[in-house]
């Protein structure tokens, strides 16, 4: 990605810029914003490795480390929602109460009641996460092993962009006591602050609201939320705006019966809050009725990624769309289906043209900065969709919470009665919705290159393993 002659100069202030924040980046692998995510059962010969010990190198006329991190995740099972919000939780189940119910695998953390993962070597289900921009060239033959690390457990990461053929390569190597996983960087600040105190001691599962001020810091963005599900200021680094009234999610533009507001308000628990060096994660389930809903947020330094699996008994249809703030207007919109058109955000519906076909991906551009924005959809169940577009500071409709106007509102809708998909009433259909956002400065101002963009976004590079 951006990898285009246009954009070079792009790319390279951009490198220059995050340098001053720790941001490392090597010369192959055009994928600035994109991470390389590997389980365990990718790199077998790792099983077991503890992940303070894991180091990756990369080779640019000597060894350079770069940083990585290990997210372990464990098979946990749901349970369900307390009684009451006084009833003392236990370490066993997302939600700390109940005899179990359906299983999920989910991100380990032993600050909630999901728990640490019982394995704490590497294994099978954990993920090991890069950046792929960190990638280099390969190391020559003959070259010694990276200081600081153990002999006979090097391995060659080479990692292939699928589009042009394009190679980088990583070397993972387990380091000797005190070895710095992070390379002493940290591409991802993200404290969650909970207004109450102590998650374990102090969240309201039965009965919500459970307010927060937490947040999520990187060179390109600032991110916050106030609850669970209640996601707000989003702030460009480089524009110094915030272009966001929320990400919200509801059952259409005429009800506000169930929106991210009354998921808040009842029941819910927070599966994991992680931070580490090159991401952090958010997760969290419980949506009224459909308590095992789930929505999990992967923050990157130049990318936010927004994942949720619908678990919920039949309903109507759902709509999920990134609602802008008035601070928005003036930044231009387009889209997969648009030919190249745009239409400015400005809160005015007249002459607004926006086809209805969803598309493939969508672009944001103005002086506050940029998103680029693709989603996907994979259901086990073939569901129609539509977009519906509404730029209206003064709508027809209510909005369920917020500014209360919508600009530049692109929203992915299902429009139709969507079956059953909450596991514990069989049988069940899966639907899991993913929204990547990749968050620009005002330089980034050429379109011509989303669509590239979009089609890596949601499509891994190629990865190959061998002995070091």
């Amino acid at each position: 990605m951006l990898r285009l002659a246009a954009l070079v100069s792009v790319v390279v202030t951009g490198a220059l810029l995050v340098t001053r924040c720790d941001y490392v980046h090597g010369p192959f692998l055009g994928r600035v914003d994109q991470p390389v995510v590997l389980t365990g059962a990718d790199l077998p010969e790792a099983i077991g490795l503890d992940p303070a010990r894991a180091t990756l190198w990369r080779w640019q006329d000597g060894w350079v480390q770069i940083p990585v991190q290990v997210d372990q995740r464990h098979v946990v099972p749901f349970g369900s929602q307390p009684p009451d919000n006084t009833t003392p939780g236990t370490t066993g189940t997302v939600y700390g109460y109940g005899s179990g119910g359906p299983t999920a695998l989910q991100y380990s953390d032993p600050d909630t009641f999901v728990g640490a993962d019982p394995d704490p070597g590497f294994d099978a289900d954990d993920e090991l996460v890069f950046m792929a921009r960190d990638a280099g060239g390969p190391a020559p033959p003959g070259a010694e092993r990276p200081p600081g690390t153990v002999a006979g457990t090097g391995r060659r990461i080479e990692l292939t962009e699928p589009t042009d053929g394009d190679t980088g390569d990583v070397y993972l190597y387990y380091g000797t006591v005190g070895a710095d996983p992070s390379a002493g960087r940290d591409y991802v600040h993200y404290d969650f602050v909970l207004d109450s105190g102590d998650y374990t001691s102090t969240y309201r599962r039965a009965d919500g609201p459970n307010p927060e001020h937490s947040a999520v810091t990187t060179y390109a963005y600032e991110l916050s939320m106030v609850d669970r599900w209640v996601t707000t200021d989003l702030t460009i680094a480089k524009g110094g705006v915030d272009v966001l009234d929320g990400f919200k999610a509801r059952f259409s533009f005429s009800t506000c019966g169930r929106s991210n507001a009354t998921f808040a308000d009842a029941e819910g628990a927070f599966v994991a809050n992680v931070d580490g060096p090159v991401r952090a994660v958010r997760s969290y389930v419980g949506a009224n009725s459909g308590p095992l809903t789930q929505e999990t947020w992967l923050f990157y330094s130049d990318r936010i990624e927004q994942v949720t699996d619908l678990r919920v008994h039949a309903i109507p249809g759902v709509m999920s769309f990134v609602d802008l703030s008035s601070a928005a207007d003036g930044m231009l919109y387009s889209n997969s289906e648009m030919g190249g058109t745009t239409v400015q955000v400005d809160g005015d519906p007249v002459g607004d043209s926006v086809p209805s076909t969803l598309p493939t991906w969508e672009y944001l551009h103005g002086p506050q900065g940029g998103l680029t924005i693709a989603h996907e959809t994979t259901s086990t169940s073939p569901l129609p969709a539509t977009l519906e577009w509404v730029d209206d500071a003064t709508p027809p409709y209510t909005e369920c919470w917020g500014d209360g106007e919508y600009h530049g509102v692109a929203a992915h809708t299902i429009p139709t009665g969507i079956p059953n998909t909450d596991p514990r009433t069989v049988p069940f259909e899966e639907l899991r919705s993913r929204r990547v956002v990749g968050v620009w400065g005002p330089e980034v101002g050429q379109s011509s290159w989303a669509p590239l963009w979009a089609s890596q976004s949601l499509v891994d590079v190629v990865v190959s393993v061998a002995p070091a």
